[in-house]
C-alpha cells in the first residue's frame, strides 16, 4: 500500500511538471483537460502501470501527451495525416474504424479515445466496427476510457462497448464523470 501511495505521489508530481511546462493557462480542477491530465493520467500510471498505451485521435494541443507515457510503448492513431506531427513515435495514420488491421488481439493495457466519438466517428456502422476493434485489441483487465461530448448513438446499442464492464475510477468515485465545463464526460471501462 505504501509503495502505491509513493507511486501516486511520484506520478502526480511528474504530471504536474509536464502540465506546467506545456499547458500555460489557468485551469479549474474539474475542467475536461485538467481531469484527463492531472487526475486520470497520474492514477493510470501509478495504479495500472500500463506498458502498452493507445491514444486515439490527436490534435496540436496534445503533442505533449507523449511525455506522460515516456518509457512505455505508446501508440497514437489519427485519420488526418497532418496530425502525425502530434502523435507518438509509433503513430498510425488511419481511421479508427480500421484499428483491428494495425494491432493484435489483447495488445493494449490502456486505450484512450477522447474527443473522437461524435467528432468524426458518428456513423452507426463505423461506430460498431471501431468499438468492436477496441474491445478486441484491449488486454484482459485492460482499461478503456471514452471521453465525449454527446451520446450521438446509444451506448447500449454499441456491441464492442457492451462487452466491456463499467469500471469505478476511484479518484472520481464513479464509472462516469461529467466535467464542469460544457458537456464533456469520461466513461471508464475494463475488459473482464
Amino acid at each position: 500500500m505504501k509503495m502505491k501511495l509513493l507511486k501516486q505521489i511520484y506520478y502526480k508530481i511528474k504530471c504536474d511538471k509536464i502540465i506546467k511546462k506545456h499547458a500555460n493557462y489557468k485551469r479549474e480542477k474539474y475542467e475536461d483537460r485538467n481531469v484527463l491530465e492531472s487526475i486520470i493520467f497520474p492514477y493510470m500510471l501509478a495504479y495500472h502501470n500500463p506498458e502498452t498505451v493507445l491514444d486515439i485521435g490527436r490534435e496540436g494541443n496534445q503533442k505533449f501527451y507523449n511525455d506522460f507515457f515516456s518509457n512505455r510503448e505508446l501508440w497514437t492513431i489519427d485519420l488526418n495525416p497532418k496530425h502525425r506531427e502530434f502523435g507518438a513515435k509509433n503513430h498510425v495514420t488511419d481511421d479508427v474504424v480500421n484499428i483491428k488491421k494495425h494491432f493484435k488481439n489483447n495488445y493494449f493495457d490502456f486505450i484512450l479515445m477522447n474527443g473522437v466519438f461524435g467528432w468524426g466517428l458518428d456513423d452507426e456502422k463505423k461506430i460498431q466496427t471501431a468499438f468492436d476493434g477496441i474491445y478486441k485489441i484491449l488486454k484482459p483487465n485492460g482499461i478503456f476510457i471514452l471521453g465525449y461530448n454527446d451520446e450521438i448513438f446509444p451506448f447500449k446499442k454499441i456491441n464492442g462497448l457492451n462487452k466491456l464492464k463499467k469500471y469505478k475510477f476511484e479518484p472520481l468515485k464513479n464509472s462516469s464523470f461529467k466535467c464542469i465545463n460544457g458537456n464533456h464526460t469520461y466513461d471508464f471501462y475494463i475488459k473482464k
